[in-house]
């Protein structure tokens, strides 16, 4: 279970050090682990299924397909996170989730989870604190859609990944590696591909972020910031909250 150890382990190790036990009850709940190729839908948004997911290695995203054939990128899942619980819990997956990379997926039964997080309450406020996160994200994403313009978009975007990426020590503030294409970008944004290309080339003018060869290089961070109003405090970057929760 090394994958585990070095993308979830690691992302919670920020919030809090789990002992050599809670290390190995983590690892007895996987089910098994698989790869896939990139660009394959791993869950269909219509599909039942009785497992959660944890990506292991590789970006996928969750999304949901319109009857017009249009697609809305709901989240960009990354190293580390959780998913598939909506299906569990709500009675049928509601979104779909497909890989952008080749990933590696870690299958977990809801059964096991839940029964290791009753035997383990801090994992399971761990796998709270996930579920949470993604939640926080999501509303930052709405707010982004309905009242920010396509450059504060792009830039709280960027900024997001960011962010996520340093928890799981895949990115730091100058800049991380992005397999996202223009086409990501747009299902994700509610743009068309040509105007996220107009988008960036601004942003790129300003001095402030180059996006080329699937590499995100920040020129000015803090000009980046003030264009998307962007805190990261909904990211989970103060530890305070987990120290009440986790107790250190």
């Amino acid at each position: 279970m090394k994958a585990i150890e070095s993308a979830f382990l690691l992302k919670i190790g920020r919030y809090f050090s789990p002992s050599p036990s809670e290390i190995a009850a983590l690892q007895k709940i996987v089910i098994e682990n698989n790869k896939y190729m990139a660009r394959v839908e791993l869950i269909e948004y219509y599909e039942n299924y009785e497992s959660v997911f944890i990506l292991n290695e590789g970006w996928g995203y969750s999304f949901k397909d319109l009857s017009n054939g249009q697609r809305q990128v709901i989240d960009f899942i990354l190293p580390g996170d959780i998913f598939g619980l909506q299906g569990i819990f709500l009675n049928g997956a509601g979104l779909g989730f497909a890989s952008i990379t080749p990933v590696d997926a870690a299958t977990v039964s809801p059964q096991s989870l839940l029964a290791m997080s009753a035997r383990w309450p801090r994992l399971g406020g761990a796998i709270l604190w996930s579920a949470s996160l993604q939640g926080s994200i999501a509303a930052e994403r709405l707010v982004a859609l309905g009242r920010r313009s396509a450059a504060g978009r792009m830039a709280h975007l960027l900024l997001e990944l960011s962010v996520r990426l340093e928890l799981i020590g895949q990115g730091n503030s100058a800049g991380f590696f992005c397999p996202l294409t223009q086409h990501d970008l747009a299902n994700a944004l509610g743009l068309t591909s040509v105007h996220v290309n107009r988008v960036l080339r601004h942003l790129r003018q300003l001095g402030l972020v180059v996006f080329r060869n699937s590499e995100v290089e920040f020129l000015n961070r803090q000009g980046l910031i003030d264009i998307a109003h962007f805190d990261a405090a909904y990211l989970g970057r103060g530890r305070e909250a987990s120290r009440k929760i986790f107790g250190n």
